[in-house]
């Protein structure tokens, strides 16, 4: 049987950013809305950080009301970003359950400044509602090499 070096992943979070807040509401509805979610991961390999990205949309009557979106930048220490590296795929492999982890702190970001920005632009208490990140997330997430962009 294989002995499988089990290491700790050590990551941080370097940034939060909110990318996107429209509200396109003249007065806010009332009532049930719709709200379609998205989540997205982008990295650069070369300085060894992953972006997690979440996108919400509430419609009401299929007419968008507002848009948020807030991506956070993790970065990994190099003996963690060393140890996920396979050399078949010349690829990095994040566990489920990291990318789980990324999500959520992702998801809860927003979250905080959903409610923040509601307030600043006069709108009622505006909830996002709690998601199960293991209904969208429910396979490693595999990063290939991005090429180091070149000097002009």
């Amino acid at each position: 049987m294989e002995n499988k070096k089990e290491i700790q992943i050590q990551f941080r979070l370097v940034d939060v950013n909110p990318l996107q807040f429209v509200n396109l509401a003249d007065k806010w509805p009332e009532g049930e809305q719709q709200i379609t979610n998205q989540l997205q991961f982008n990295s650069d390999t070369d300085h060894r950080l992953v972006r997690c990205t979440a996108h919400f949309e509430y419609k009401k009557n299929d007419i968008t009301q507002l848009i948020i979106a807030v991506q956070c930048t993790y970065e990994f220490s190099r003996e963690s970003w060393s140890a996920m590296y396979r050399l078949q795929g010349d690829e990095w492999v994040l566990p489920v359950g990291l990318v789980q982890h990324m999500a959520d702190i992702t998801i809860g970001a927003t979250r905080g400044i959903l409610a923040v920005k509601s307030e600043e632009n006069g709108l009622p208490r505006i909830v996002l509602p709690m998601i199960s990140v293991a209904q969208f997330v429910r396979n490693n997430l595999s990063l290939k090499r991005t090429p180091a962009p070149t000097a002009n």
